[in-house]
């Protein structure tokens, strides 16, 4: 893999909010470098709740997960749509997410188009019901769709319905049998470069795959 994107994946993730490349790294340090020389290219790569810049994630059972995670509700079964990073004022713009190995079996990532989520009759409520998202002591309210907002503020994990009808609009949201605009079949060495303001995406079910290790990098970008 280049150090770079070529220009038609760069257009791919500009227009369809995701791409994908490889790497031909042999182990987890050059897979990671890898990971981090192509975040370099979109922004700047940030530690998520205290972790390193490069996570590796698995599938946990609910009753080892983090509190406000989303594998506190599900586990390793299949997740709901959401986007990373929902807890920060501004979530983070891109996300690296990658496999260095992998089996035909491995659970793969769902992505949706953002904009195909919401249905019309619940975007008033998306627009006016506040939400608590939790972060600690630095918690803060938030609407779904904000006044002139580049992105939809959603993950079912962190935020919680301050209102009976932010509640209901949530499990509505949850509930929507909305299929994926993309599924990402992992393959050793692959790399999903996604644009977390564009699209949701979710990991479809691991309850048969307990050795998923994804690496992923949190890439802040500019405001527009």
């Amino acid at each position: 893999m280049g150090q770079v994107l070529p220009p038609a994946k760069r257009a791919a993730l500009q227009s369809h909010g995701w791409t994908s490349v490889n790497s031909a790294a042999a182990d987890a340090e050059g897979f990671k470098r890898d990971l981090l020389t192509l975040a370099a290219t979109l922004g700047t790569a940030t530690r998520t709740r205290g972790r390193t810049v490069v996570d590796e994630l698995v599938p946990v059972s609910e009753g080892k997960a983090q509190p406000r995670s989303l594998s506190r509700a599900t586990g390793t079964g299949a997740q709901p749509w959401h986007m990373d990073m929902a807890h920060r004022p501004v979530p983070a713009r891109y996300l690296a997410l990658g496999m260095l190995e992998c089996s035909s079996g491995t659970a793969a990532t769902e992505l949706l188009d953002a904009d195909l989520l919401l249905p019309d009759e619940l975007n008033e409520a998306a627009s006016t019901e506040p939400f608590l998202v939790r972060t600690g002591a630095k918690s803060f309210y938030a609407t779904i769709k904000g006044k002139g907002q580049p992105f939809f503020r959603l993950d079912p994990g962190c935020m919680e319905g301050a209102t009976e009808r932010a509640r209901r609009l949530m499990t509505l949201l949850a509930d929507l049998c909305v299929p994926p605009t993309y599924v990402h079949r992992w393959t050793p060495g692959s790399i999903l470069v996604l644009d977390n303001w564009k699209v949701f995406h979710r990991r479809a079910d691991a309850r048969d795959d307990p050795t998923r290790s994804l690496f992923r990098v949190t890439i802040l970008g500019d405001s527009s």
